[in-house]
């Protein structure tokens, strides 16, 4: 769960109940193309981190905020090299971030990068995900207080695969990685997240054995593995599934074109009902002509936060919406965003008894474009 690019800059909008109205601080000023923004939270603080074309190709960089969302610094680059760096993905965990991209060099080979960053001391340790395959792309992480978890998408010369591993705080690899499925080119993102007994989940889409793209979910505990296709082989795409877990409790969305449009919909139960047909057990969230797409879903306490973009108007604005535990309804559908540029993939993440939402506004072109023109902007919804 994701990750977005002349002079104009637009305004960061942080928000807080009341303070809404207050002209809210930058958090990407580069000028140029911010996206692909990952979202980590620490106590009293907020990390933001996205891929920035200012310096003359994609770089990684990473700002750190107060409790308010107001930056309590300058940016930090993460990446300073050749290639371009996209896809970012971190996780806290201490007083620092588990950090996961993807290089793309001249040749467009991809190279799928983990580290552990501190504001500090910068990187104090990198490594190559998967060095002796063809490529390597799109990890994400996860963390618990003594260890980082990292899935991935790499090619070899039997075709394409996820695959895993974990690594110690100091950069150790706690065994070989695992190969979860095999995939194609058609999936492209991948999200992870731990139950409270250290076992990893980690959800894509792949059309490997159906007529379209479906569900799936890969169970890793120690070395063992399980994969279950959980959604049913309709000849409608299921995309870029989000997951987040707590307590026993599974919350999983995603997008789906079975109703004739592309809507998202929300998968609220236990861990181990996350199995075949889920789409059956699950509520559809939107009901818009447009394009509901990139949907992303976090869990403060009973709490469920979900959030996405709908394309309601000329262009996708954010959208919001709070759920129980048991996934009904809390709260009405809030559109965060009503601006007359591309509000683009959001983030979330549980924040003191509400949400954070970190996105991208983009104000020309899109995708991995050195001429986009976009910056990050935060909302902190109580």
């Amino acid at each position: 769960m994701c990750r977005n690019r002349a002079v104009v800059l637009l305004a960061a909008a942080v928000t807080l109940g009341a303070c809404a109205d207050r002209a809210p601080p930058r958090i990407s000023e580069g000028g140029a193309g911010a996206l692909e923004v990952s979202l980590a939270v620490q106590p009293g603080r907020i990390a933001v981190a996205w891929y920035d074309t200012r310096d003359g190709n994609a770089e990684i960089y990473l700002r750190l905020l107060d409790e308010r969302g107001r930056p309590t610094g300058p940016e930090h680059r993460l990446t300073d090299d050749a290639e371009d760096s996209y896809e970012v993905d971190i996780d806290a965990v201490g007083d620092g971030f588990a950090v996961a991209w993807y290089d793309k060099d001249a040749a467009s080979r991809l190279r799928a990068r983990l580290g552990f960053w501190g504001p500090e001391t910068g990187f104090e340790w990198l490594t190559e995900l998967s060095p002796r395959v063809r490529s390597s792309r799109n990890p994400v992480v996860d963390v618990l207080a003594d260890r980082v978890f990292c899935a991935w998408i790499e090619e070899t010369d039997d075709g394409e695969r996820v695959a895993a591993g974990w690594w110690s705080l100091d950069g150790q690899a706690l065994g070989a990685p695992v190969v979860l499925a095999p995939v194609g080119p058609k999936t492209w993102n991948l999200n992870a997240a731990l139950d409270d007994d250290g076992r990893a989940y980690v959800v894509f889409d792949a059309d490997a054995e159906t007529a379209a793209e479906e569900l799936y979910v890969a169970r890793l505990d120690g070395e063992r593995s399980e994969l279950v296709r959980m959604t049913a082989d309709d000849r409608y795409r299921s995309k870029y599934p989000d997951l987040a877990l707590s307590g026993g409790r599974a919350a999983l969305t995603w997008f789906d074109e079975r109703d004739g449009n592309l809507e998202v919909y929300l998968f609220v139960g236990a861990i181990d009902e996350l199995d075949a047909n889920v789409e059956r057990r699950a509520r559809r969230v939107t009901h818009t002509p447009g394009e509901s797409i990139g949907a992303y879903v976090a869990w403060n306490g009973e709490r469920i936060g979900l959030a996405w973009t709908d394309r309601i108007a000329d262009m996708p604005d954010i959208h919001f919406r709070s759920f129980d535990a048991d996934g009904e309804p809390s709260g009405r559908i809030e559109r965060i965003t009503r601006t007359a540029t591309r509000s683009s993939i959001p983030a979330i993440r549980a924040w003191r008894s509400g949400f954070g939402i970190a996105w991208s506004e983009v104000a020309a072109s899109g995708g991995h474009d050195p001429e986009t023109q976009s910056d990050v902007e935060l909302r902190l919804l109580p």
